[in-house]
């Protein structure tokens, strides 16, 4: 019983600790866009602090994969954990290490993050082959011309719009009938000025996912082509009505400020006790 107890004990204590580092990291190619640099480097310096807080690393280019100028030695500072108080969030660099480095740059400042991002160790194994293939196609990658999900891995480079339309009164508006179905989940697909361009049912929207077209390289989507293979009920063609008299704000790239176009899901469902319509946000 006690080995029991120690295991959950020893089980939860870890699961706090992955759960106090989740993050997402972005699509590499959203990452390469947001970057000042893109680089593989060797540390050939690291120092330390006089309180040993923080400590510095110099990284020598060796090779440069976004356009534009860079210099030929890059610095950052990290902080620094002794060994035995490590968190697992806490990563190090060390002196002669191989990195491949993704450069952020705030208020004029250049940042390397070694977690929660593309930047990886990369020693004697070298970049592999996709990674590669992006980092060679990158520099013609544009960001308007796709249309973007609300996947972890998307969501880092952009604000969550929300509606301009007052849904409350909207959904005051909704048809009081006896539906035999009353809740769904929709896929609205919304253009760079926050309109709604059309919106699907969620079901209908997976099962459609095979005949999406994505870059092969950037994994982004570039095509939709909703088939659905039955007629919408009465329930669902009210709550796409709905949905279809709100207005979105604006999904940008947090950086450059350029619109695109995204899906966005919401939910849309009918009390049958207090005949009214509810939407989830």
């Amino acid at each position: 019983m006690k080995k029991q107890i120690l295991t959950i004990l020893i089980l939860l204590f870890l699961s706090v600790k992955a759960i106090a580092c989740s993050c997402d990291t972005p699509k590499p190619v959203l990452e390469f866009y947001s970057s000042k640099y893109v680089f593989k480097g060797v540390i050939t310096k690291k120092t330390f602090s006089k309180d040993s807080a923080t400590y510095n690393i110099k990284f020598k280019v060796l090779e440069s994969y976004k356009n534009g100028k860079i210099p030929k030695e890059i610095s950052f500072t990290s902080y620094y954990q002794k060994k035995g108080s490590w968190d697992s969030c806490y990563r190090e660099a060390y002196l002669n290490q191989e990195w491949l480095v993704f450069v952020k740059e705030k208020g004029g400042k250049l940042y390397f993050s070694q977690i929660c991002t593309n930047s990886q160790l990369l020693n004697n194994k070298g970049i592999d082959a996709n990674m590669q293939k992006l980092l060679n196609n990158a520099n013609n990658f544009k960001l308007q011309d796709y249309i973007y999900n609300d996947y972890d891995d998307e969501r880092t480079e952009f604000n969550y719009p929300k509606p301009i339309t007052n849904l409350d009164s909207i959904f005051k508006t909704g048809k009081i009938k006896d539906y035999e179905k009353t809740y769904m989940v929709l896929a609205l697909y919304i253009d760079e000025k926050g309109k709604l361009i059309s919106s699907f049912s969620g079901l209908d929207m997976h099962y459609s996912e095979p005949y999406f077209v994505y870059h092969p390289v950037f994994k982004l989507l570039k095509k939709i082509d909703v088939r659905s293979k039955r007629p919408l009920n009465d329930f669902e063609i009210e709550a796409m009505d709905l949905y279809s008299k709100v207005d979105w704000e604006v999904k940008r790239h947090k950086d450059t400020k350029i619109p695109v176009k995204y899906i966005r899901y919401v939910r849309a469902e009918f009390d049958k006790e207090t005949k009214k319509w509810k939407h989830d946000i």
